[in-house]
């Protein structure tokens, strides 16, 4: 039997590969035996090609076509070249059939269903149509490159709108307030932090470092002295003072926050939502990672006094504490891609039971963008509020940092 078709002058010659979709005419209810295909060659005569397919009658044969033409046929053409030895086998896919059998324009699936193969792959090696995420979806966000892992280094400052400190030593509590117009004035409030991660498409391991120093003064007329500055005074003049005696003072309050957060995260959800006109999935895409660690704390803060005790000025009354503490975390971030350069962010963890401490908790709440210039440079920029509380002790010896801070968290990340 020859089947001359002039459509097939169009389909994809020059990688050597040739994919068509073939179709019984027959009707499956038909009485007609169905036919099985032998074997099948080909030559080119001009912009045609012609294909000689040998057939047996098989008497009875039910089901569903594509399981008849599971195999792939081999098609043998010299391509329109002179030269005899220029043949080349060509693989033949199945790749879909025409529902209605009885229609013989359904015979052959259209130019546009034609699957081409890479040379030297098989019909097998080949990925047919699909609406589900593929992984040229799965690579848009560099964690997802396939499963490799990767790592990032990401460097970021804290602009601070307010960051309200109540500095405690020695059972005396003394308020420090800065804000924005203190940003310049880095021996009033200065933070840093920098944070190292490694990641693959399925989970990834984190270590964030982060130190905030504060520092504010103010002068109290008529102070009664508290315990603290009496002890401090009497060490100093070698007299006597009583607490509660009323009393000019300068107070200097400083305090010193290093932060060290090491934990892992695993992704739960990583879900497109939109879809094409064909159904493909696309963005916005949504990403959901909890994570657990633990939280290492050094606290340090100081109380420094200049006390006028009438024609004597004590300066310089100095106390002084510090604590390093441990402490459980556990936190989720969501995010929402929404292309392969924009995406929002979503972030908060809580943290506390902290061993060595009589009251330790803490939560932060981070909300921003990012925007990534290349695969390997992406510039954060989010508003971030954190809390914490820490105290230990009593009575004179108590030592305790209360702290509120709300700000512009900037950040790059750098991906290798």
């Amino acid at each position: 039997m020859r089947l001359n078709h002039g459509f097939l002058k169009r389909m994809f010659l020059g990688g050597g590969v040739l994919a068509i979709a073939f179709a019984s005419a027959q009707s499956p209810a038909s009485a007609s035996p169905a036919p099985t295909i032998e074997s099948a060659t080909g030559e080119a005569h001009g912009d045609d090609l012609v294909l000689d397919v040998g057939i047996t009658e098989t008497p009875e044969i039910s089901g569903n076509l594509a399981e008849m033409f599971a195999e792939s046929l081999t098609v043998e053409s010299d391509l329109g070249s002179a030269d005899p030895t220029a043949m080349q086998a060509l693989p033949l896919s199945f790749a879909e059939l025409p529902e209605n059998y009885d229609n013989p324009d359904t015979w052959v699936a259209t130019a546009e269903s034609l699957i081409p193969l890479d040379p030297g792959s098989t019909v097998e090696e080949t990925a047919l149509p699909s609406s589900q995420p593929g992984p040229a979806l799965a690579q848009v966000r560099p964690a997802n490159r396939g499963d490799d892992w990767e790592f990032v280094l990401e460097p970021y400052i804290f602009v601070p709108f307010s960051v309200n400190t109540d500095v405690t030593v020695g059972g005396f509590t003394q308020s420090v307030s800065t804000g924005l117009g203190d940003i310049l004035s880095l021996d009033k409030v200065f933070s840093g932090a920098l944070r190292f991660e490694a990641r693959n498409p399925q989970y990834g391991f984190f270590a964030d470092l982060s130190h905030i120093f504060v520092r504010d003064g103010r002068t109290i007329i008529d102070f009664p002295l508290p315990p603290l500055v009496a002890e401090l005074a009497s060490l100093r003049t070698g007299q006597p003072i009583p607490p509660g005696i009323p009393l000019d003072v300068d107070v200097t309050a400083t305090g010193r926050t290093t932060t060290f957060n090491l934990g892992g995260y695993y992704r739960v959800v990583d879900q497109f939502l939109g879809t094409t006109t064909t159904n493909a999935p696309t963005y916005p895409r949504l990403l959901v990672d909890p994570y657990l660690g633990l939280s290492l704390v050094a606290l340090s803060s100081s109380l420094e006094f200049d006390v006028d005790l009438g024609p004597v000025v004590l300066r310089e009354l100095s106390r002084s504490d510090s604590t390093v503490l441990v402490k459980p975390m556990v936190g989720a971030k969501l995010s929402l891609e929404l292309s392969d350069r924009w995406g929002l962010g979503l972030q908060g963890g809580i943290s506390g039971l902290a061993i060595g401490a009589d009251e330790a908790f803490a939560w932060n709440l981070l909300a921003g963008a990012r925007y990534r210039f290349t695969n390997t440079l992406a510039l954060q920029l989010a508003y971030q509020y954190k809390y914490s509380r820490y105290l230990i002790g009593e009575g004179i010896s108590q030592f305790g940092l209360d702290q509120s801070q709300s700000g512009l968290l900037l950040g790059l990340d750098i991906t290798f």
